[in-house]
């Protein structure tokens, strides 16, 4: 852990988190590779799992109570943490309950985002089938806004069920997310509240239909997207046009830092090739954003986020 005043805090908050979950409800310097999509990261200074959305507020909440940082990781994707690790609390959400009542669907927010999907084609409700095959969870998509294929979370989004600080929980609508392209409100302002649960309206279709749109989908994913590990789109698409094409144009496809690697098949996704450092695409990204700023005079915008230490 730190040495510095922030120690006592955080031995506090282990304390009331085995106190209140258990006795291994908490560990100590664990490495967070294994819990993102990138499989790099270094340390936490307390990680705890939350399995259910009350698991989650109660974390949280003791968090907040000793003043302790505290960040929610979904699945993993569309994050680097850095090599230096994470100050504070992080907390695993596996809280994964999904309930139907007619055309409406509500899950956790640790619920697997393509699951969903899934879920509902099975039942012929269509709406979120744009989201099959995308690796984040219910509440990473609904702080940053995310979609592909013509469909986005703002447009299916409801109500959620948010924890602010207080603590309190409040429901809100979709008007409140303040939702643009790929961002709303709490991915501007991320450590501000958490989402624990969220609510969507679809429509009934024939299954058959949606479930040929699931293939065309998997299709186009799986001809346009590199496999192996990476954390996603790595920069927003800059208004009329492509991150990705625009990095292609600046010659980087292939090009590599240590183990990282601007993907040949598309360049706006960056992989490691099993023991690349964050530092190492960290690079990547600068090097991205400096050719084509410098070519183009366009400044990407990264979709991603940075999470942990980043100083020198």
């Amino acid at each position: 852990m730190t040495t510095d005043s922030s120690d006592l805090a955080l031995r506090h908050l282990a304390d009331a988190l085995r106190l209140a979950l258990g006795p291994v409800a908490v560990q100590e310097r664990q490495p967070l590779a294994r819990h993102t999509a990138l499989r790099i990261g270094g340390p936490a200074d307390l990680l705890a799992v939350a399995h259910t959305a009350e698991t989650l507020r109660q974390i949280v909440s003791l968090a907040w109570h000793h003043r302790v940082p505290c960040r929610v990781l979904g699945g993993g994707s569309n994050v680097l943490v850095s090599d230096r690790g994470v100050r504070g609390l992080v907390v695993l959400n596996r809280a994964r309950a999904v309930s139907f009542v007619g055309t409406q669907v509500r899950a956790e927010s640790g619920a697997l985002l393509t699951r969903v999907a899934r879920q509902c084609v099975a039942r012929g409700l269509a709406g979120l089938e744009w989201a099959a095959g995308i690796p984040g969870t219910v509440g990473g998509a609904v702080v940053g806004n995310a979609g592909a294929w013509g469909g986005d979370i703002a447009s299916t989004l409801t109500r959620a069920t948010v924890l602010e600080a207080g603590p309190r929980v409040v429901e809100w609508p979709v008007e409140r997310f303040g939702y643009s392209y790929r961002t709303g409100v709490l991915k501007q302002n991320p450590p501000s509240a958490v989402v624990l649960e969220a609510e969507f309206a679809l429509r009934m279709e024939e299954r058959k239909g949606l479930e040929a749109r699931l293939a065309e989908i998997a299709a186009r994913r799986k001809a346009a997207q590199p496999p192996g590990a990476s954390c996603g789109s790595v920069f927003k698409n800059p208004p009329g046009d492509y991150a990705g094409r625009l990095i292609e144009a600046a010659g980087l496809k292939g090009q590599r830092h240590g183990a990282a690697e601007i993907s040949p098949l598309h360049a706006n996704f960056i992989l490691n090739h099993g023991r690349a450092t964050a530092a190492d695409v960290k690079a990547l990204i600068d090097l991205a954003r400096q050719e084509v700023e410098a070519r183009f005079g366009v400044v990407l915008e990264l979709e991603i986020e940075l999470l942990g230490e980043w100083g020198k």
